[in-house]
């Protein structure tokens, strides 16, 4: 992030929830390590330079208290426009927030619809009806909505239809990962979702030149040409010398299918030529291939071993005997983060 930003390039950088924990589980063996963990998240978060987190269903599971101690530890707004104070009734944080990106205003709303059923000191307004509220409030003073929801993956292809408003829809709370030539809703809003445990890095760029013509995903046009045209050199490859339709002659399927891609062709070559406004969309692996930051690198393997130092010692098990009873180990258990969607 910081040669993006040394190069000129200022990213906006959000997480759309369930990043504090690895587990829903919080105990006496592992609160300790997860505690520190949640930590050293935050303090990475701070030196990356994150613009804003959504308050989804783990930010919450160690209580209000926890959660507020967090967010004074950071300038990072933590946002949410549907969870209030049990008591008071009062939202408990920042509906949405405005962000300034060159000459674009963004406006950023979090809401969830993962409120664990345990949780006395939260209530959570609809999360649909409290989002789109938000949505019209910040489009009075941006001009691109970015909403980021903490869902269940089922609700994920409705999304776009409940917060139609909006421009873009980050999600978390599933593994699912949206891949380049995941089918959007044709002018938006256009829906994300970033995969589990920081595994991948979603990025967004977006080219403005008028705030009130539509968004065109021109990554999903790129691939539909690079396809369609891949598809004719295969289909030439039987003479170079001779038009398709002079190979394909009395073929009418063939022929019927060389058609129907010349005009898919045409349409995404007019697309991309005529957007006003463009958005590219691709995965980046966060592998070996990745440069690492030194500094960072050290604070992500110095947190690591603290986490592990912090988790007690397994109890040494007990030699096996002839008897199956006594022999069969038990099996392992299952942590159940679902997924960690940035």
């Amino acid at each position: 992030m910081n040669e993006l930003r040394e190069s000129g390039v200022d990213p906006l950088i959000i997480d759309a929830g369930d990043l504090f924990f690895s587990t829903a589980n919080l105990n006496s063996t592992n609160k300790k390590s997860e505690l520190y963990r949640a930590g050293a998240i935050l303090e990475g978060y701070n030196r990356v330079g994150c613009d804003a987190i959504n308050v989804g269903h783990y930010e919450v599971l160690n209580g209000l208290s926890f959660l507020k101690s967090m967010e004074e530890k950071t300038e990072i707004p933590f946002l949410s426009a549907n969870l209030r104070d049990a008591q008071t009734n009062k939202l408990l944080f920042e509906p949405f927030r405005i962000i300034e990106k060159g000459l674009l205003k963004i406006g950023i709303v979090g809401v969830t619809d993962k409120l664990p059923d345990t949780t006395k000191s939260m209530i959570a307004d609809n999360y649909v009806e409290a989002g789109n509220h938000y949505i019209d409030e910040a489009s009075k003073q941006a001009d691109i909505i970015v909403i980021m929801v903490n869902s269940d993956r089922k609700t994920y292809s409705e999304l776009p239809t409940l917060f139609a408003n909006a421009d873009f829809i980050v999600t978390s709370g599933s593994t699912n990962m949206t891949r380049e030539n995941t089918r959007q809703k044709e002018g938006g809003p256009f829906l994300y979702s970033c995969g589990k445990q920081g595994k991948y890095m979603s990025v967004l760029s977006v080219e403005m030149e008028d705030a009130k013509s539509p968004i065109v995903d021109i990554s999903s046009h790129e691939k539909n040409i690079s396809s369609i045209r891949k598809r004719f050199d295969r289909l030439q490859k039987k003479d170079p010398n001779k038009s398709l339709d002079e190979l394909y002659a009395g073929q009418a399927n063939v022929l019927k299918i060389i058609e129907q891609n010349r005009t898919k062709l045409k349409e995404s070559e007019t697309a991309i030529k005529s957007a006003l406004n463009t958005l590219t969309f691709e995965t980046i692996a966060l592998n070996k291939k990745v440069k690492d930051n030194p500094e960072l690198l050290a604070f992500v393997d110095e947190s690591l071993a603290t986490c592990s130092s912090l988790k007690p010692k397994a109890a040494k098990t007990r030699p096996k005997t002839k008897s199956n009873k006594q022999g069969k180990p038990k099996p392992k258990q299952k942590e159940n983060h679902i997924g960690h969607d940035h």
